[in-house]
Formats: structure tokens, sequence, C-alpha cells
């Protein structure tokens, strides 16, 4: 893959973002330029992708089968914007799933070493809701969700169990996930502190999604910027 200036990819980026078309089933997808090795102080984040290489993905949109997309998804100026209701329909006709308006990265993997870095902000009363999750699992559909509740203004838990972070309604939270699929193991990074290792539920064919996804509450809303996609980088360090 040929290298380029980080600030020339940033504008590949946008450029192919915003050039985003849907097809007949309701689906955007984008070619999104990826660049080399980068290092903490080149992308201004943290050490979480210091060794890792910055990977080019396409991602499609699901949102319900049966309205506009625009019905449930927005991009604008860098943002993608994702909300639901309880009665809304599945991503397909034949799915028995919740509703949802989702993020599918195209980045298919069975094993090595990948990570998921985005921004998100979470509206007040979205609850019940997946916002990130790395699909795929032997005991599982999934190998790990991030989902928020409304306890305590807003808390984001591992599935419905361990705790993540909470206070995270109304704020941009930093988000790195990094899966060691050759090994099994996820590591949870919030605001570039770690919160959380934990086993992926087999091997399967995996990759990443963000956005919402299951309702329990009246309306759920995300809102996901700076998504990228790394690669065969250190695991587990700051």
């Amino acid at each position: 893959m040929k290298l380029i200036p980080l600030m020339t990819a940033a504008v590949v980026l946008s450029f192919f973002q915003l050039s985003c078309k849907k097809n007949e089933g309701q689906v955007a997808q984008t070619e999104v330029s990826g660049q080399g090795e980068a290092s903490a102080q080149e992308i201004g984040i943290s050490s979480l992708t210091s060794g890792w290489t910055q990977t080019a993905y396409t991602y499609s949109i699901q949102t319900p089968h049966d309205l506009p997309q625009s019905d449930r998804y927005t991009y604008a100026s860098g943002q993608h914007t994702f909300w639901i209701y309880p009665g809304d329909s599945p991503h397909t006709p034949t799915s028995n799933s919740g509703p949802r308006s989702e993020f599918r990265m195209k980045n298919d993997y069975l094993l090595g070493k990948h990570q998921f870095e985005g921004d998100v902000y979470i509206v007040p009363g979205s609850t019940g809701t997946d916002v990130m999750q790395v699909f795929g699992g032997v005991t599982n559909a999934t190998s790990f969700m991030m989902k928020v509740f409304s306890a305590n203004n807003g808390t984001l838990k591992r599935y419905g169990s361990q705790t993540l972070m909470t206070n995270v309604y109304s704020r941009w939270i930093h988000v790195n996930v990094q899966h060691d699929a050759d090994n099994g193991k996820i590591y949870v990074y919030l605001d570039n502190t770690h919160v959380g290792t934990f086993d992926d539920r087999g091997q399967a064919t995996h990759y990443f999604k963000c956005g919402t996804y299951n309702i329990e509450g009246n309306r759920s809303e995300t809102r996901w910027k700076n998504i990228k996609y790394w690669k065969n980088g250190p695991i587990g360090v700051l």
C-alpha cells in the first residue's frame, strides 16, 4: 500500500466519506484510505496506536429495511449519527434481530491483531443499546459488546455485566478496542484508560461495528467520528 502523509490522508478520508452512495438495499459503502504506521505524537491521541499500521477498509450502514436510510442515519462534517426507536424493523426482512442503525466495518478476519478506534457521543435517554461490537464468536454471535444503560448519567458496560465507565452522556469519549485474535483476548480502553480485558468467546470470522443496536428506552442515539482501523501492533500497551 502506498504511504501518504497524514494530512493528505485526512483529506482523502473526508472526500470518500462525503461521496458515499446508497444501493438498493439501503447500504452506504465508502472506501477509506489508510496510511502507514503513525506515532502517538503524529495522531495526537495516545500511545495506543503507536507501532500499529492504519489500514484501509470499506463499510456498510445497516438500518431498518422498510425505511429510507436517512430516516435513521446521517453523515455530515465527519460525523456519523445513528438513532433508533423501539418499534423499528430489523435491517433485513428475514432477520429476527432488534432495531439497529449501525456502521459495519468490512474488515473480516480470523487471526491477527486488530484495533478499532473512534470517538463516541451518547445522547441522554439511550439505554439498553449496544454502541460498539466485535462481531464473531463460537459460544455467542459476538466477542464483545459495549452497551449503554441510563444509570449514573449513562453507564457503559460489557454486555450487561462489567461496568466500563459511568457519566457517559453528553460528552465525547475516545474508544480503543484491541483484539488479539491469536490469543483470544480483547483489551478495552476508554479515554486512554484501560477498563478491561476479556476473553473473545472463540475463533470465528470477526469484524467491528458501532452505532445503535437494540433499545430499552424511547429513543437511542449515538454519534461517531474519527473511526479508524489499525493492524499488527503491540497489544495492551499504553
